[in-house]
Formats: C-alpha cells, structure tokens, sequence
C-alpha cells in the first residue's frame, strides 16, 4: 500500500495556494517599487493672485528644476516618492521653499504664492515691477494707489513709452513704445485685442483702470508670440478677477467740470463643486473739458477756450470664476460705453463735431491639466459700435457716419515638457465683419485671421548661472493679406544673484489699417489701396536688469535696454506735389535705449527712467527725425509718508518733437509736466477708505504733444474711496497709511 508523505498537499490545494502567494505578490509590488512622481503646480503673486511667468521651481537636494511659463504653471518629472522640498526663486519676489508629498506614480498638486520683494507706500506708492525679464507689470495695488483714470493714466511712466492724449480727461489716448505708431502697438483685453479694425490703433481712454487687474507692456517686435500688430510691443490688459467678498465705493470731483462715481460687489464661497467667486462693478465718469490754453504764434498767438472738449462715460464690468485645485472656469463680461465732443484741430475747429463709441465684449476660459499637459482655452465674442456726426464742419460737407465690427475668436494651447524643457504650442482663429459709411465702394466688410505658434523654454546652471533660452515662432494668416506671415523669435536671460542678463532677436510685422486703404477720397486726401505690411526683418535688443542690491539703508534695482530695429514700408502720410495727402510706406531705422532706477528707503520711494528713440528716415529724399516722435523721454517719481499722510510727486518729460515729415520746421519745444499728491488712510467701523488730493500740471505749463490738440493747464481733483471687506483667516490686516519693507 503506498503512503503519502507526510507533508504533501493536494493538488488542487497545492496550484489554489500559488495563486494566492502570485496574487500578494502582485499586489505587494507597487508598495515596494519606487515609481518616479510628478509635481505640477502654479506660482501665483501674493494679494493679487497674478502669474508669475519665469519663476525657478527646484527640487531641494537634486538636480531636478524648471521654470513657469506664461500663466505661472510648472511641471516636474522624475520626482523620487517621499516627502520632498521645493525652492522657489522669481525676479523681484522673496524666496520660499514649500513641502510636498510626492507618491509612487501619482501627480502631486501645489498652488505657490511668492511676496514681492517692494515697498508697498499703502496708499500712494506707485511702482511698475518687472513681470519677467524685458517687461514691465503694474498690479492692482499700483494702480489704485496712483489714481489712475484709465489705462492711459496708468502707462504714462512706463520706460519707452509714450502716451497721447487729444486734449484734457476723456480725450482719446494712444501709445507709442520706442517711438512706434500707435497701430504698431498691440492692446490686448484678456488677451482679445481692442484695436480697431478700421485705424489698427486702441484708444486706452475706453479701458478705465477701475475694471483692471494688471497691465503688462511687451516692448520690441512680439509677433513670434502674439502675432500681426505687435511690431514695437504688447500691452496686456487683464481685468479684474473675483477673490472674495468685497464691497466698494467710490467718488471724485474736480476742475473743468470733472465728476466720478462707481462701485463694486464681490463675493466667494466653497461649494462641493470647488471656489466659486464673482464680482460685478459699475463707473460712470463725466467733464466739461472747457479749459484755456495758449495758442501757438504760428497758429495767430493769444489764449482761446477748449471748446466743445465734453465727455461723459459709463462702464460696467462683471466677472465669475470656479476653482478646484489646478483646473479653473472663468466667465467675464464687460460694457463701455462713451459720448464726447471731437473739438477739432485748434487751427480749424469743430464746435459741433460729436462722437458716441460702444463695446460689448465677453468671453469664457478654462484651463487644467489633462493627458499630461497643461491645458489653456479661450473664447470671446465684441461688438465695437462708433458714430461720428457734425453737421457745420470747418472744411467739406456735413456728415454723419457709422462703424459697426462683430468679432468673435478661439484660442487653445498645451504646455508640457520633461526636466528643464518646457514646450508649448496653440492656435487661434478669429473672425470679424465690420460695416462702415467711412470706408468706400469696393472695401471689404470683414476678415479672418488664423494662427499657429510655438515656443520653447530650456532652463539649466551652468557655473553658477541660471540660463533660461526661450526660442518661438509663429505664422499668421489673414484674409485680406497674401501668404503666411512668419515671425521667429529667440530670447535668453541668464541670472546669478541679483543680476540678470538678456538679448533677443526676432521679427513682426503689421497689416495696413482699412482707414488708410478704403477710406472716402476727400478734398486734398486720398486713400491708398496699394500699401504694403510694416515689416520689422530683424530687431536685436540686450540688456541687464540688477534687483535688490542693497546699498546703505535703500535697496536699489535698475535696468538697461539697447536695441535696434529697422522697420520696412512704416505706413506714414505725405502730400505729393498737388498738396494732396495719402498714405505711403517709408523705411525707417529705429534704435535706441532705455535706463531705469528704482530705490526704496524706510518710509520713502523714488524713482526714475530715461529713454532714448532715434526713428530716421532711411530715404535719399528724406532725413532725420519722423514727425511726433520724441527723442527724449524720461520720467521721476517720489514717494512718503509724512505724519500720518502719504505725499508724491511726479513729473513727466517729453523732448521736442518735428510736426512736419523730413523738416524741422515748427519743431515743437520740450516740455516738463508735473503732478502732486497728497493722500490719507481711514478707518470708520468696519470701513477702510483713503482720501486723495491731486494737483495736474503743478507749473501751469503750455504744453502739448500734438500741436493742434493743447494740454490743460493746473487742475485739481478731490477722490474719496471706502471699501468693505471681511478679513479672511490668515491675512494681512491693511493699515494706511502704512509702510512696509
């Protein structure tokens, strides 16, 4: 009889045994391995929530680091399981290092916010801080402090760039960056852009500051990223974003009939579908704009009265938003609306010259990880109206016309990349139909515009520096344009400590306005159908920017830029030998520089920037200076708080100016114009406000940018702002006035 042994077992029992152990094997498995992680997050501005593009993300104890991209967002690949600390360096912000829990083969998510590294003068101190290498960004904070109308107000003392504003407070106002035209510039609103699809230029007096988060300007040729019209730069104006419960009001009331008032409401609350916020403000502004001013000896001397310089504004602007970790919606919408005198050159007035502008815009954004990439996408639609009438024009005949533009547009992009290479690529498509009186028989009633970039960004240490290269490039279609316009960029920056070095080299160009193509032959003027594209081929610039080096009991920070750029076929109006004007292109090279200083004290600010633009001719048949560009322009600021009031000054310098293409003839002189300030922070109950007193053109000056379209001599205004809002748990608790290193 045969035996089994004495420890054998079944077979049955024996394979049902070795799938369990195969089972706790498998399952044992993960918790043994060590899967790399990955760490995504986004670098945002503490107080305002802002981006911040450029920031180094390292991981302390190894060699793992990358840099934020435009919307503050950051991925790290490759991070060992555990617990691991992450170092955070951006320009002009403080250090912090933060703690995360990487776990095996999981994305670990991380909201990061940096203090900037200012002196915030609470509530008068204005400073314009470096966004990212090259680019200046005003944040909320600047611009309520200074008292700023519009965006106008809030560009003035920007490095390079020149603001125009046709007379007093309401006249249209337009940029200029490094001697540019006004529709070499372009104006984005939450990344939609305002130009005008008849003129190619924005008016900033339609962007009031009170609806504005943050304006950043992009000088040099931008195409490469934001396409046609970014010849000379970007302004990006973002509006404000809902971030808790917020409750104000506000009142103002000044010379020449100058009267204001608005408000705003906001709240926040969780809900089980994430943060939810939303805000919704109202401004209504009006003037008489009657003020005096000197009439040029050329023009018959003496002094005259602004006649017929009126305007009154009303703006609306409502804003929602839903958060959950790293993924974000946002809806916005916003109205404008405004009705003004055109008074006309001082030479040939208009007393009854009206104009009425609308614009109705709105749009929807969502962005957040997905597939292992960083998703952003957008979509908007406006409608821009404008009537122009006067019925006894000086010259011609009556008129009374009517500009209608619908425009909607898509925009995607994705970012990812692995270790210190970041690469991120979109598309849009716009679209825009437009009706006009202006524009004659045969102009086109619309176009359509598409798009495709993408851009680079490789970041590593090499001896001891941090070098960041940034290579892009982007083609652009148009509609009413032959082929595809191609615009390349590469940008370098390369830091150690507090100083930064930079350079870049790329292309843009700028389609011709429809104004200077199809608008109605007139008596001595004639549109141009022929025109071609600005075309920037090549712009170099370099500079180096040097932040808080400590020098005494101030902190310093400064930066240079030298560049230069020749711009093809620039789009400029001459008369031929009949005395009948028109459009044509012209070369002109530009080039220049820029210096900027910025020293904060205990207790005190000040501040400073010269610029330098030579835009010439580059014709046999004409030379020197282009017509209203300035060579010179500089800028000074100070700031204090003196027993209990915060005082500043500023002052504004324009150098002369040609009226008169390739001549010197009736150079306009240089002029200086100087502001004052005095303001004071409150507390009744639960209330916070702050009082401002400002005096315009402190000198009385006689100036002007335009020789026909005068400046007002000394005004005043008198603003009063309350504001209500529930401290959240763990904020800072605002003093003013108040000064804090």
């Amino acid at each position: 009889m045969r035996h089994s042994p004495p420890y054998s077992v079944p077979r049955t029992s024996y394979w049902r045994a070795m799938a369990l152990a195969a089972c706790a094997l498998l399952a044992a498995a993960p918790l043994a391995a060590q899967y790399p992680a990955e760490v995504r997050g986004r670098v945002m501005e503490t107080g305002s929530g802002a981006a911040v593009a450029g920031a180094r993300v390292e991981v302390i104890g190894g060699s793992l680091a990358t840099i934020t991209a435009a919307d503050g967002g950051f991925a790290l690949r490759g991070v060992l399981p555990g617990r691991r600390e992450l170092r955070v360096t951006a320009f002009a912000h403080r250090e912090r290092t933060v703690a995360v829990d990487a776990e095996n083969g999981r994305t670990a998510w991380v909201a990061i916010a940096l203090q900037p590294r200012v002196l915030a003068l609470d509530p008068v101190a204005v400073r314009a801080e470096r966004a990212a290498p090259g680019a200046t960004s005003i944040g909320r904070a600047e611009i309520e402090a200074s008292g700023a109308v519009d965006v106008a107000d809030v560009l003035r003392a920007v490095p390079g760039v020149t603001v125009t504003r046709e007379g007093g407070r309401g006249a249209p106002a337009r940029i200029s960056i490094r001697g540019s035209a006004a529709d070499e510039v372009l104006v984005l609103l939450d990344g939609v852009p305002v130009n005008s699809a008849l003129s190619g230029d924005a008016d900033l007096s339609t962007l009031p500051a009170g609806v504005v988060e943050r304006v950043t300007v992009i000088p040099g040729a931008q195409s490469a990223r934001y396409g046609g019209r970014a010849l000379a730069g970007v302004v990006s104006v973002e509006t404000r974003r809902p971030r808790g419960a917020e409750l104000g009001m506000m009142a103002s009331a000044g010379s020449w009939g100058v009267r204001a008032a608005g408000g705003s409401l906001g709240g926040a609350r969780r809900t089980a579908a994430g943060d939810a916020s939303a805000l919704a403000s109202a401004e209504w502004r009006s003037t008489r704009g009657d003020f005096r001013f000197d009439v040029p000896d050329f023009r018959g001397g003496g002094t005259a009265v602004r006649a017929n310089g009126d305007a009154e504004s009303l703006s609306l602007f409502a804003s929602a938003g839903l958060a959950r970790g790293p993924r974000e919606l946002r809806a916005r919408a916003e109205g404008f609306a405004v009705e003004r005198g055109m008074p006309g050159p001082i030479g040939q007035p208009s007393p009854a010259a009206r104009q009425e502008q609308r614009r109705i815009a709105a749009g929807f954004s969502a962005r957040g990880p997905l597939l292992g990439l960083e998703w952003t996408a957008d979509v908007d639609a406006q409608r821009q109206t404008a009537e122009y009438t006067d019925p006894h024009p000086p010259l011609g005949t009556p008129y009374d016309d009517e500009v209608r533009a619908t425009g909607a547009g898509a925009a995607l992009s994705a970012s990812g990349g692995t270790g210190a290479l970041t690469l991120t690529a979109g598309g849009e498509l716009r679209a825009v139909r437009f009706r006009s009186g202006m524009l004659a028989e045969g102009a086109p009633d619309g176009q359509t515009l598409g798009a495709a970039w993408a851009q680079a960004r490789w970041s590593a240490a090499v001896g001891g520096w941090t070098l960041d290269v940034t290579p892009g490039m982007r083609a652009d279609w148009n509609t009413l344009l032959r082929g595809a316009a191609v615009s390349p960029r590469l940008a370098a920056v390369a830091a150690r400590g507090q100083v930064a070095v930079r350079g870049a080299v790329g292309s843009a160009f700028s389609p011709p306005s429809l104004a200077d193509q199809f608008f109605h032959e007139g008596v001595l003027v004639r549109p141009n159908p022929a025109l071609r594209p600005e075309r920037v081929r090549l712009e170099g610039e370099g500079g180096m920017d040097v932040r808080d080096l400590p020098l005494g009991r101030a902190v310093v920070e400064a930066g240079f830029t030298a560049f230069r750029a020749d711009v093809d076929d620039m789009i400029l109006w001459f008369p031929d030998h009949l005395f009948v004007w028109s459009p044509s292109n012209f070369d002109v090279r530009r080039s220049g520089w820029e210096a900027a200083a910025r020293a904060r004290l205990p207790g005190a600010a000040l501040g400073g920037s010269v610029s330098h633009a030579a835009v010439e001719y580059d014709s046999p048949a004409l030379r020197g200076q282009v017509a209203y560009r300035p060579r010179w322009t500089a800028n000074a600021s100070g700031s204090a708080g003196v027993a209990g009031f915060g005082v500043e000054l500023r002052a504004r310098y324009v150098g002369e100016r040609r009226s008169v293409g390739g001549s010197a003839l009736n150079t306009l002189p240089a002029h200086w114009l100087a502001d004052a300030a005095l303001t004071r922070g409150f507390r009744a109950g639960a209330w916070r406000g702050d009082a401002r007193l400002e005096v315009q053109n402190l000198a009385d000056a006689n100036a002007a940018m335009l020789v026909d379209y005068p400046y007002p001599g000394r005004g005043w205004s008198l603003g009063l702002r309350l504001r209500r809002e529930p401290r959240a748990p763990g904020a800072r608790r605002a003093v003013t006035p108040n000064l804090e290193s």
